[in-house]
């Protein structure tokens, strides 16, 4: 099961989030612990590019990708057997998404997030038509405090 779809600029600001499960997630903490996490390993590993991150009972996969010259991490919160190639399609075509309707959104200084919001629809019906037992946005930002 997805629990989190996050994407975060190169400067770690949370552009977008589809919460479906585990509404306490704060997704702020999570943008700092993955940017040290990957800042600290291309110290220790210059060649590698942090993928993964594994807890016993969630798992974070992690990928950055450019979007028209912008750096854009995506983070797929996830249960431990989630199947990968799912959650690699989904940021895939989540990335063409963004690089077809929405590259304008990262240019320049800040992000308006409102901006974004019919990604909404566009992940909605990915999972409709995959048949995902998930039930995207059942958590609102209000509910993460």
């Amino acid at each position: 099961m997805i629990i989190s779809i996050m994407i975060y600029t190169d400067s770690g600001l949370l552009a977008y989030e589809a919460r479906f499960e585990r509404c306490e997630i704060n997704c702020d903490l999570v943008a700092g612990f993955a940017t040290a996490v990957r800042q600290f390993g291309s110290e220790i590993f210059p060649r590698d590019q942090l993928a993964d991150i594994l807890f016993t009972n969630t798992h974070m996969v992690i990928e950055q990708h450019d979007v028209n010259g912008n750096e854009i991490t995506f983070l797929v919160i996830h249960e431990p057997f989630e199947d990968h190639d799912f959650i690699y399609r989904l940021i895939e075509v989540i990335r063409d998404e963004l690089e077809e309707r929405y590259s304008n959104v990262f240019k320049g200084p800040g992000i308006n997030r409102s901006k974004l919001a019919k990604l909404d629809d566009f992940i909605y019906k990915i999972f409709k038509d995959a048949g995902r037992k998930e039930s995207p946005f059942t958590c609102s930002f209000d509910d993460s405090s």
